[in-house]
C-alpha cells in the first residue's frame, strides 16, 4: 500500500503539538497565546476568568482615520455645554432620530401674470442696505384631528398651493429674481415649493425643546445663511412638513431680507393665510389688504455695488441660542421697577417704560456685567452699544400703512462707555434712559433726513460712528412684538408656536410675543462661554417665567 507521506507527517504532528506546553518561565513573560482580533479569549483552564486583550497603543484594526471635522467638533462642544436635563432630551431624540423625506418639489407661479409695466421693481436704498441672507420662519401647527382622512389631507395641500399662487399675484416681487442688488426682475419665475414627510418625531418635542433640536433646519426649504450669496436670487421658498406620528404640520419659509422686513413678512403670511381660509370655506369674495409699494419711490435706490455678506455672520465660533420666556406679571414687575424720571418743559415727571424698553435694558445690563467680569482689571475703554431695529412706518408724517412692503426700519443706537468698571459717559443716564433716548431720535425729522436727496445713504452709514476710541461690544435687538405672528390661520387653526432655526448671528436678541399675547419670548444668541454665564445671571433669572 502506498502511503501519502505529507499527510502521514501532518497527522502525526498535530497530536504532538497539542501535547506541547509552553515552558513556565516563558509563560510568565508572554502569557497565554491570544487572538489579536478577538477581545476576549477562553484560557486553557476553564476555571480562570476571561482576560481582556489590550491592543498596543499604535494598533488600529480599522487603519488610520482622519481627524473629526470642524462641524463634528462644534456639535460635540455644543452638546457638552448643555445642562444635564437638556442633554438627556437630546439623547432621547437621537434614539428616535427625526427623518425628513421629500415627497414633492414644485414651482408655484402667480395665478395671474404680472403686467408689463410692473416687471421692473427697483429696490429702495433701505432694501439695498439690508443684510444678504434669508429670514427663516417656522410656523408650528398641532393636529386638530388625529384621524383625518387622506382626502382631507390632499385637500389641504391643494388649498395651500392654490392660495400661495393667488397671494403671489399681489406680492409679485416675491416671485421674481433679484438682480445686482438694484432691482427685481418680476418675470413670474415663481417660488420653490416643497412638501416633506417627517417621521420618528413628535411635533410637541420640537416645541418643548426648540433650542436643542439641531435638525430643525431640515424643515426649511433652503439654507437661510448660504456662504455663496449668488445663489440667493430667488426671494422666497416654502416648505410644508407633515408629521406622520402626530399629524401636525410645520410651514417653513425663507424670505430674502433684501425685499422684506419683519412687518412685511408677517403681512405676506397673514394675507396668504386669509386667502387659504377663503378657499377652504368657499368664500372667494374675502378681500385681503394686499401690499403697497410706495417705499421704492420715497427712498429711491442708489448705484450701490453688489450684495456683500453682513458682518454679523459668524462661521468660525461656536454660538449657542437659548429662548427665555418673560410672563406678563414679570414684565409688569420689571416695568414698575424701571420707572425713570423724565424732564418736561414744566416739571419732572415719572415715566414708565414700554415692555420692549424695560426688557431690552435688562438683557443689555446682564450682557455688560458678563463682559466686565471677563475683562476685569483691564484699563481699556470699552464701548457697549444696544442697537434696535426700529419700524419707521408709524414715525413718518403722515404715517405709512402697516402693509407697505419693503424694508422700512433703521437702527437706533444706545451707547455706554466704560473704563475701569465706571461709566465715563457725558450723559448722566442709566441704560434704560439711554435706550429710551435712542428711540426718541428716530422721529419724523430723522425720516425726513433719510429721504433727502443725496444725504439719506450717508446718514445711515455714519449713524453708528463712535466719538470714543475703544473696543465696541454691540448687542443687536430685533422686536417682532405686535406683528400678529400668531394670527396665520390657514383653515386649521392658529399656530401653536412660531420660531426659527439657530442662526450664525452673534450677540443677537429676537423678541416676539408669546402665543398668549401677554408675554415676551426672547431668543438670545451668544458665544458658548458668554451664554453659560448669561443664563445663570441672577437678575435675569428673577424675571424668567
Amino acid at each position: 500500500m502506498k502511503v501519502d507521506f505529507p499527510l502521514f507527517i501532518t497527522m502525526k504532528l498535530i497530536p504532538f503539538l497539542r501535547t506541547t506546553r509552553i515552558p513556565p518561565t516563558l509563560l510568565e513573560k508572554v502569557g497565554l497565546p491570544q487572538c489579536r482580533f478577538i477581545h476576549k479569549y477562553v484560557p486553557r483552564d476553564p476555571k480562570d476568568p476571561p482576560k481582556l486583550y489590550r491592543y498596543p497603543t499604535s494598533y488600529d484594526p480599522y487603519g488610520p482615520r482622519p481627524p473629526p471635522s470642524d462641524k463634528i467638533i462644534q456639535l460635540a462642544e455644543r452638546m457638552a455645554a448643555l445642562p444635564p436635563e437638556e442633554l438627556a432630551q437630546v439623547i432621547l431624540m437621537m434614539n428616535g432620530i427625526m427623518k425628513v423625506e421629500l415627497v414633492l418639489k414644485e414651482n408655484i407661479k402667480p395665478s395671474c401674470p404680472t403686467p408689463s409695466h410692473l416687471k421692473y421693481f427697483k429696490l429702495s436704498f433701505l432694501d439695498q442696505l439690508a443684510p444678504s441672507f434669508y429670514v427663516p420662519l417656522l410656523l408650528y401647527y398641532c393636529n386638530d384631528n388625529s384621524k383625518r382622512e387622506s382626502s382631507q389631507i390632499d385637500e389641504r395641500r391643494r388649498v395651500i398651493k392654490k392660495s400661495l399662487s393667488e397671494t403671489l399675484t399681489k406680492f409679485y416681487p416675491l416671485a421674481g429674481k433679484v438682480v445686482d442688488n438694484r432691482y427685481v426682475d418680476c418675470n413670474d419665475d415663481g417660488v420653490d415649493y416643497f412638501e416633506t414627510k417627517v417621521s420618528n418625531c413628535q411635533l410637541s418635542q420640537l416645541i418643548q425643546y426648540p433650542d436643542v433640536y439641531a435638525r430643525v433646519r431640515e424643515l426649511l426649504p433652503c439654507d437661510p445663511y448660504p456662504p455663496d450669496i449668488s445663489s440667493m436670487n430667488r426671494p422666497l421658498s416654502v416648505q410644508v412638513n407633515g408629521f406622520d406620528n402626530c399629524g401636525g404640520k410645520v410651514i417653513g419659509l425663507c424670505i430674502s431680507h433684501k425685499l422684506a422686513d419683519g412687518s412685511s413678512i408677517m403681512a405676506f403670511i397673514n394675507d396668504w393665510a386669509a386667502v387659504a381660509r377663503g378657499i377652504s370655506t368657499n368664500n372667494h369674495c374675502q378681500q385681503i389688504k394686499g401690499p403697497t409699494f410706495e417705499l421704492q419711490s420715497l427712498f429711491a435706490g442708489n448705484d450701490l455695488p453688489g450684495s456683500t455678506p453682513p458682518t454679523l455672520l459668524v462661521r468660525d465660533e461656536v454660538l449657542v441660542a437659548k429662548s427665555f420666556v418673560f410672563g406678563a406679571s414679570k414684565i409688569a414687575e420689571l416695568k414698575v421697577k424701571s420707572i425713570i424720571l423724565e424732564e418736561t418743559s414744566d416739571a419732572v415727571e415719572q415715566c414708565q417704560p414700554t415692555r420692549i424698553e424695560a426688557l431690552s435694558a435688562l438683557i443689555w445690563r446682564c450682557s455688560i456685567d458678563i463682559d466686565q467680569a471677563k475683562n476685569k482689571g483691564s484699563a481699556a475703554v470699552r464701548v457697549y452699544e444696544a442697537a434696535h431695529a426700529v419700524n419707521m412706518r408709524t414715525r413718518m408724517v403722515p404715517p405709512l400703512p402697516t402693509n407697505s412692503f419693503g424694508n422700512m426700519y433703521t437702527m437706533s443706537r444706545a451707547k455706554c462707555i466704560v473704563m475701569n468698571n465706571e461709566c465715563i459717559d457725558t450723559q448722566d443716564h442709566d441704560l434704560l434712559g439711554k435706550i429710551k433716548d435712542s428711540f426718541k431720535k428716530i422721529d419724523s425729522d430723522y425720516v425726513r433726513k433719510l429721504r433727502s436727496s443725496g444725504t439719506g445713504l450717508s446718514a445711515v452709514e455714519t449713524d453708528g460712528e463712535n466719538s470714543f476710541s475703544g473696543q465696541t461690544v454691540k448687542l443687536n435687538f430685533s422686536s417682532w412684538c405686535r406683528f400678529a405672528i400668531y394670527e396665520a390661520d390657514f383653515g386649521w387653526g392658529k399656530p401653536t408656536w412660531v420660531g426659527a432655526c439657530a442662526a450664525p448671528l452673534k450677540n443677537l436678541v429676537w423678541l416676539k410675543d408669546t402665543s398668549s399675547g401677554d408675554g415676551i419670548e426672547a431668543t438670545v444668541i451668544l458665544g458658548k462661554n458668554e451664554m453659560a454665564e448669561f443664563e445663570r445671571h441672577e437678575e435675569l433669572l428673577a424675571y424668567i417665567s
